[in-house]
């Protein structure tokens, strides 16, 4: 089965521009069209900082657009390197919508909104008049047409028509594509130009509530397959698309990374306003026993580790189907389920076996749930380095030992899973720090550029297509280079791109040498022994690129705090400040030429031998 995702990813700085209406119509009765301009869509400057003209590439991109509060009152985030800071006193009110077309030529960006009562953004495109402002931020990525498919299944609502008229109005002439779209009534269908191999059905609610009806369901379910490998695109309202997404999975069997479903939104049952509860809300006692129960935890991460959701989701139900099925002792498995059951996670079929409740549907749905949850991966042994903690206060060292009694850096050596989930955490990460990367070094001098460290692979994918005459390789042990080589690196890439199998460092010689996020998973020690060994392998002369995550500025930054303890737990690191990495580097006998700030958290110093 495919393991390499059908559509290439490109990340774009966060930039929030102040633009103009030039025009707003109705195209539908269900559909308004609200066309913006103006300078900020090029590349300008902001509060000292330059930042990029608009981009969107993909046909389902998000674009945030910001709206006055209900006291009138715009609220917007602040403007960083490459993202925006959130204010902590007042909650921005936002939505998101897909660009239906960009024309940078003519400076106008175009957005669908579907018309109804009481939405906040419905109701601005409805008022809004020409001339005035609009704030708009995004997109922050753009996923590609996919590649490898032999046709494409493509569901969606009205909220998902703009992304669909924009697909197929740029999908590759001869595409094979089913296309469901379900309306509100017959005279909101729009013209959808398209080169594609198109079968185009629409299915109207006949007035029914939107979000109501099963539609949609009953098309896929119903609809002729076709032969060879689908890629299923599905977004639309969240509750009515579960159904959609079970059925492709379990009956069609069509692998997790060639689909795409995506909840637009939520429909709301209107109802009567519930009862005060009778009980006091901040009892400090409930509140205390809440905030240590570990119990939870460690018991939806083994279910998920055992495949429970998912089997049960499939139909498999009953306590004893559940134990042959997973391996796992009756008895234990049995106390295990009726525990999920009182957390409400899952739920008593009637019959007796269990179903899944609201929880247990989010955690088969989301994609991410297995990655994050499974106790063999890397995010849950990084939560569970907790259990390290007061040895770690005590003594500054790594705390967290994993079963079989090592640190998790030795055990990563040993553990493919282990070690391959946190490799690929860290290139998701990367994601957004790699435009950084492209923009603050002068790359177009570099002929060969080696790399090292995590993430190394998305960076240099986003610097060999950004500057066409560049060559890389990258220095890493073999398991790491077939995940590389078969998950990471783009095939138009991959030509100019040599994969190293090193146990570790770079090769000698190095002109100009990357080190990517290499510092997060050492002690000081061992980080001082890293940026030695690099500068060792540089050529006379030759350059160290460093890039690191850095603690933010705030320092009530949640988020960082919680890295940064489970950083120190796990590996004895933590999220070190600039000026301590700096003092790594000067530890290390190396040269600081400059630092500069590459958005999101993370530095990019360019590094010299003291001898230059």
């Amino acid at each position: 089965m495919p393991t390499r995702s059908p559509r290439s990813v490109v990340t774009f700085p966060i930039v929030l521009r102040e633009l103009t209406v030039l025009r707003a119509e109705n195209i539908t009765p269900g559909m308004r069209r609200v066309t913006l301009g103006g300078d900020q869509l090029r590349a300008f400057a902001r509060d000292g900082l330059d930042l990029p003209g608009m981009r969107t590439e993909g046909f389902d991109d998000h674009v945030k657009f910001f709206f006055p509060d209900e006291t009138g009152r715009m609220v917007l985030p602040r403007q960083n390197v490459s993202s925006l800071d959130w204010p902590a006193d007042a909650r921005p009110v936002s939505k998101d919508y897909t660009p239906v077309g960009f024309d940078a030529e003519a400076g106008e960006i175009v957005f669908d909104f579907v018309r109804h009562e009481g939405g906040v953004a419905s109701g601005w495109a409805e008022r809004v008049d020409p001339g005035e402002s609009a704030w708009i931020a995004g997109p922050k990525m753009s996923h590609s047409h996919p590649e490898g498919a032999d046709w494409l299944l493509v569901v969606g609502d009205e909220t998902a028509l703009p992304a669909i008229g924009r697909w197929l109005a740029e999908m590759p002439e001869g595409t094979r594509v089913k296309v469901f779209v379900e309306i509100g009534e017959d005279s909101h269908r729009q013209e959808l130009p398209t080169r594609a191999d198109a079968d185009i059905v629409w299915l109207s609610r006949s007035g029914a509530p939107a979000g109501s009806t099963d539609l949609l369901e009953k098309a896929v379910r119903e609809t002729e397959w076709l032969p060879g490998m689908v890629f299923a695109w599905v977004a639309g309202e969240a509750v009515t698309l579960k159904g959609i997404r079970r059925h492709l999975v379990a009956e069609r069997q069509v692998p997790r990374e060639y689909l795409d479903v995506t909840g637009y939104w939520r429909r709301t049952e209107p109802g009567p306003t519930p009862a005060p509860d009778t009980e006091e809300d901040d009892d400090a006692h409930e509140r205390l026993h809440e905030l240590t129960d570990l119990a939870p935890g460690y018991a939806i991460r083994a279910a998920v580790t055992l495949d429970v959701f998912e089997l049960v989701a499939s139909g498999v139900r009953t306590p004893a189907g559940l134990a042959t099925r997973t391996g796992a002792d009756p008895a234990t498995l049995t106390a295990l389920l009726a525990y999920l059951a009182h957390l409400d996670v899952l739920a008593d079929d009637g019959e007796g076996g269990y179903r899944l409740a609201p929880v247990g549907e989010e955690l088969v749905d989301d994609d991410h749930s297995a990655y994050e949850y499974h106790l063999g991966g890397a995010q849950a042994a990084l939560d569970a380095s907790f259990s390290g903690l007061l040895h770690t206060l005590r003594t500054g060292d790594a705390g967290y030992r994993t079963h079989g009694g090592a640190t998790l850096a030795t055990a990563m050596l040993d553990d493919p899973r282990l070690a391959g989930t946190a490799r690929a955490a860290v290139e998701d990460e990367a994601r957004w720090v790699a435009p950084g990367v492209v923009g603050a070094h002068d790359w177009s001098t570099v002929s060969l550029l080696t790399a090292t460290g995590h993430g190394s692979a998305t960076v240099v994918n986003a610097l060999v297509k950004a500057f066409p005459g560049l060559r890389a390789r990258i220095a890493a042990m073999p398991s790491a280079l077939r995940v590389l080589r078969e998950e990471l690196l783009d095939t138009d890439v991959l030509p100019r791109v040599e994969l190293l199998p090193r146990a570790s460092g770079a090769p000698d010689g190095c002109e100009t040498l990357l080190v990517s996020r290499q510092l997060e998973w050492l002690t000081d020690e061992d980080g001082v022994q890293v940026l030695a060994e690099a500068g060792a392998a540089l050529a006379p002369g030759g350059t160290l690129v460093l890039v690191e995550q850095v603690a933010p500025a705030d320092p009530a930054d949640l988020d960082a705090v919680l890295r940064h303890l489970r950083l120190k737990c796990a590996f004895g690191s933590g999220v070190r400040n600039a000026a301590q990495v700096e003092t790594l580097v000067w530890r290390a006998g190396l040269t600081v030429r400059t630092c500069r700030d590459i958005g999101w958290d993370h530095r990019l110093w360019v590094i010299g031998t003291e001898a230059d």
